[in-house]
């Protein structure tokens, strides 16, 4: 268990160092595949836990450092940006195609801003459809672990209360828990 966990955490650490969702959805993968059983709390002074659970915290931690608490995806990108209505030109047109450099250089403006927020919409659709994978085997997890032994719920409990996670990240997963208990 210690080396799949080893493998998805340098996987995270390539997510977080070139913010490349490939890294991620892998660590998730792999997280998925991991065997259920959840332990208790390290004792202080040892080492943390190489578990399921963990990875989990581990990666929720770096997507909600990702996510972009603002992102819309029904906010998106232009298809072509359309030229100063004052060029007489239609969208898409070259920029080389405006003789007026005041005009032109708005335009190359627009166009490099539909650009920056095109990229900006793919990285955060991709980090959204993660989360909603993540956030699904998550919840199946939690469910099969209470299902299975009850006496897992106890340790999760414990688990979340001590996970480093955003309030918002922990509520989520509390919810998860509660319906798991039902």
């Amino acid at each position: 268990m210690s080396r799949q966990f080893d493998q998805a955490m340098q996987h995270l650490a390539v997510f977080k160092k070139t913010h490349d969702v490939m890294p991620l959805s892998t660590a998730i993968s792999l997280a998925g595949a991991m065997p259920g059983k959840v332990s208790p709390a390290p004792l202080v002074g040892q080492p943390p836990a190489k578990d399921k659970l963990s990875l989990w915290f581990a990666i929720f931690d770096a997507m909600d450092a990702e996510i972009a608490p603002d992102f819309t995806p029904n906010d998106l990108p232009q298809l072509t940006v359309a030229p100063p209505p004052e060029a007489g030109l239609p969208a898409g047109v070259a920029p080389s195609g405006i003789t007026d450099p005041a005009m032109r250089k708005k335009y190359e403006d627009a166009l490099a801003a539909n650009d920056l927020k095109n990229q900006r919409f793919s990285h955060q659709y991709a980090l959204l459809q993660e989360n909603l994978r993540a956030e699904s085997d998550v919840e199946k997890f939690i469910t099969a672990c209470v299902t299975q032994n009850p006496a897992q719920l106890e340790f999760l409990q414990t688990r979340l209360a001590h996970a480093k996670l955003q309030p918002q990240r922990i509520a989520k997963l509390q919810g998860m828990l509660e319906h798991a208990k039902r």
